[in-house]
């Protein structure tokens, strides 16, 4: 696969802030050129990641903006830092920033392929199986934090909608269709609502039979972001802690490992056929 060149993903990632910012605060592009005295094709550089970004242009947008002093601090240091390949962050267990992060480069992208051995992906869970997520993996949050977790989690699906919306490759690892919530039936219709998945025009989802041994994708998910025109990235996740990795041998590996893991996937019809047999299939505390 041809490897592009192209702007960091720091940069990128407050490229798409930028873009946001100005929209919230109800600016236009020239409006901007005017207060700030710069041209309006530097700022579409700017908002689009076609180039690179000083931090004295960045503060001056984001004084404009009048984002808080901590937010502009943060953001400066990733200007800063922005030449450093590979962005490692960790976060606090109940904000969703990292999939605001995420949410940004998936509404860039051409396609997703994701690899996922512990849950359905977030971008196909029902709100109640992602509650039960939430709710199973986390301890002691408040009744609020909860649902404004599920609302985040739920809120990036809309990148699957819409006449340019990404194409998205989900493959399984067998076993998490049989891990049960605490309600049975939060189970059975998330999985109902997976195989229903399989019929959207740009939703392809594929189980990778518990048969097919031991394989790459054994050492852990991971997302594949393509991008039409910048360099493609790999997101990982993991106990607070995420990663856009942009090297290019991180990411040939996970394209490798994709390749395996679909040389090993059922068909997306019989994938369907297990999921929905398993759907209607009785909890373990209802047989006989």
């Amino acid at each position: 696969m041809e490897r592009r060149s192209g702007i960091p993903a720091r940069v990128r990632r407050v490229s798409g802030e930028l873009r946001e910012l100005r929209d919230r605060n109800g600016f236009s592009a020239a409006e901007v050129s005017r207060s700030l005295g710069i041209s309006m094709s530097k700022l579409s550089r700017m908002e689009t990641g076609t180039r690179g970004l000083a931090a004295d242009d960045v503060a001056a947008l984001l004084g404009l903006y009048r984002v808080p002093a901590q937010r502009r601090e943060e953001i400066l240091a990733l200007v800063r830092n922005g030449t450093d390949r590979n962005w490692w962050q960790v976060q606090h267990a109940a904000l969703p920033a990292m999939w605001q992060d995420l949410m940004r480069f998936e509404a860039e992208t051409t396609a997703i392929h994701g690899w996922e051995t512990q849950f359905i992906p977030g971008l196909l869970q029902t709100d109640e199986y992602a509650e039960a997520v939430i709710r199973g993996t986390t301890h002691d949050l408040p009744e609020r934090e909860v649902e404004r977790l599920v609302r985040a989690r739920i809120g990036r699906q809309t990148v699957l909608l819409g006449s340019r919306a990404p194409r998205l490759e989900v493959l399984l690892d067998e076993p998490v269709l049989h891990r049960p919530t605490t309600d049975p039936g939060v189970m059975r219709r998330q999985l109902l609502r997976l195989a229903e998945s399989n019929l959207r025009p740009n939703v392809t989802v594929r189980v990778v039979p518990q048969r097919a041994g031991i394989h790459p994708g054994m050492e852990g998910p991971f997302v594949l972001l393509d991008f039409p025109k910048q360099p493609n990235l790999v997101y990982l996740e993991h106990r607070g802690n995420s990663a856009f990795l942009e090297q290019p041998e991180h990411v040939a590996a996970a394209e490798r490992s994709l390749w395996r893991l679909r040389e090993l996937a059922l068909t997306p019809d019989d994938s369907s056929e297990i999921i929905t047999r398993l759907a209607e299939e009785p909890a373990e505390h209802e047989k006989e």
